[in-house]
């Protein structure tokens, strides 16, 4: 999506709908705005192709620059996780990177 002017909540929506029509793998999106920066978008996505056995690991995001050098430059930061990591983060078992909190959590899922 390309647009003149940043919309972080319009392009997260954009985002989350796009990487769940397009990766069979991501049953659910969650973007988690509280704790980001003006021009950072953060997913927490839920795959079932992810098979890390390691369900205590750390939880790093990949950077994804998005239009950069234009008006609407900004960064979308992304964490994979398994479903077994997911509910360890809801039960505050496995720690989320720094800074990221769920307080406002956004969540999309294949309809």
């Amino acid at each position: 999506m390309t647009t003149e002017t940043f919309n972080r909540e319009s392009l997260a929506a954009w985002y989350a709908k796009q990487h769940l029509a397009t990766d069979p793998g991501i049953r659910k999106v969650i973007y988690v705005p509280t704790g980001a920066g003006e021009r950072e978008i953060r997913f927490l996505e839920i795959s079932t192709l992810i098979h890390d056995v390691r369900s205590n690991r750390q939880l790093v995001p990949i950077d994804f620059g998005v239009d950069m050098g234009q008006e609407s430059q900004h960064k979308l930061f992304v964490v994979d996780l398994t479903d077994e990591q997911w509910e360890q983060v809801l039960k505050g078992e496995l720690k989320l990177p720094s800074g990221w909190l769920l307080e406002s959590k956004v969540e999309y899922a294949i309809e």
